[in-house]
């Protein structure tokens, strides 16, 4: 069997496919599908083939297209520190429209903002200086991704710069209008994206869109199927596997496959490397957490310890003051104690004072009466005894001598 000759559905199951969706036969490369945008540019975007590229187009456009015209792919920047641009599809159609198709497989996170300055690029360009702005020409942009970017239901997204629901307050002037409202501000602007992983999981896909973009992912069988039926496809179909075969498109897929591999191994590699990071940083968190950990139970023990050292201190405070209260105590009666033996002491050297006192008075008396019986004068007993005359005087007058 030659690679051109049309396949039979059991020889398209021998077919294998790698994960970029190219096809094999016993190791050889028998399809690489214009998903890669090497592939696309040279099945749609160069010289020979507007053929393909004016069907493909009809099919996405809904329209009858007489001829196109593929341009330089390259944006016109007006300044040097404008940004490049470079598009995989650029062409004109028979009634003037510009049109590009890009080709994304990967999500770069910026495909609204990649179409609108594409498109807007491409839509300034079609009026020249001093050119009336109802001269400028419609473009059509169209994106082809094999990623889900917008939420949206369909695969086939179509948008135009259209005017929105207002939810002004004030009351709607409806006398102002004498027919339905409008809805796009201009139809210059068109966008289409086409996601081809929605269109993937559709289960039987129907229509001549969905038979080009079997073509484009490489679905052998939808191809097949197609080509029976479409012969446009049938000849784009011939012109795929034919450029398949070319040992330059071939190199390209092999530098893209292996520079793939490159940024997947330096990815990986990075990947180790942030995973040793991370490991190397929940090491560090775990050291650290076991160390306040220690520190936390430190400054626990610290705390056990001196709760018992200020209960212990407590304790003996509470035990000196109450023996200091039970000395106190035990003094306070002691002194009273005292007091009241001194108070008795003193009462007693006080009643022994008293009589020793009244002894001496009596005493004194005797002698004195004694004295004064024998004859002695009050002069003589004052003189000897060293009492006063007043007191023998009063003696004597008490005892009548």
């Amino acid at each position: 069997m030659t690679i051109l000759k049309d396949p039979t559905l059991e020889e398209i199951k021998r077919y294998t496919k790698d994960e970029n969706g190219v096809t094999f036969l016993d190791g050889e490369i028998i399809r690489i599908p214009a998903t890669r945008d090497y592939m696309f540019k040279n099945l749609f975007g160069i010289n020979g083939k507007e053929e393909n590229l004016r069907n493909l187009l009809q099919a996405i456009l809904k329209i009858k297209i007489k001829s196109v015209e593929i341009q330089n792919p390259e944006l016109k920047r007006n300044y040097q520190k404008d940004k490049k641009g470079v598009l995989d599809v650029r062409a004109k159609l028979a009634d003037g429209t510009i049109c590009f198709i890009e080709m994304q497989v990967k999500d770069e996170h910026n495909l609204g903002e990649r179409a609108t300055f594409y498109i807007c690029k491409l839509y300034t360009s079609t009026i020249e200086s001093g050119g009336k702005y109802i001269e400028i020409g419609k473009t059509i942009a169209i994106i082809i991704t094999d990623f889900s970017f917008f939420n949206r239901k369909e695969f086939h997204q179509i948008a135009h710069l259209k005017f929105e629901e207002c939810t002004d307050p004030n009351k709607i002037v409806e006398n102002e209008l004498n027919e339905a409202e409008s809805e796009i501000i201009t139809d210059k602007l068109e966008l289409h994206i086409i996601d081809l992983k929605k269109f993937r999981k559709i289960k039987e896909p129907k229509g001549e869109l969905a038979d080009w973009l079997k073509l484009i992912i490489g679905d052998e069988e939808g191809i097949y199927m197609a080509s029976k039926k479409n012969e446009a496809i049938k000849k784009a179909n011939v012109d795929n596997r034919i450029l398949s075969l070319d040992k330059g498109m071939q190199d390209e897929y092999w530098y893209e496959l292996k520079a793939t591999l490159i940024r997947n191994s330096e990815a990986k590699a990075l990947e180790l490397e942030e995973k040793a990071r991370r490991e190397k940083e929940k090491a560090r968190r775990e050291k650290e957490k076991a160390r306040r950990e220690k520190e936390k139970a430190r400054r626990e023990k610290e705390k056990a310890r001196k709760k018992q050292f200020e209960e212990e201190m407590k304790a003996a405070k509470e035990q000196f003051e109450d023996q200091m209260k039970a000395a106190k105590e035990q003094f306070e009666d002691e002194k009273k104690q005292f007091e009241m033996e001194k108070k008795i002491v003193k009462e007693q050297l006080e009643e022994e004072k008293k009589t020793a006192k009244e002894q001496l008075e009596e005493e004194k008396i005797q002698i004195v009466k004694k004295m004064l019986s024998k004859g002695y004068k009050i002069e003589e007993i004052a003189d000897l005894t060293e009492i006063n005359k007043e007191e023998i005087q009063k003696i004597k007058e008490n005892e009548n001598i």
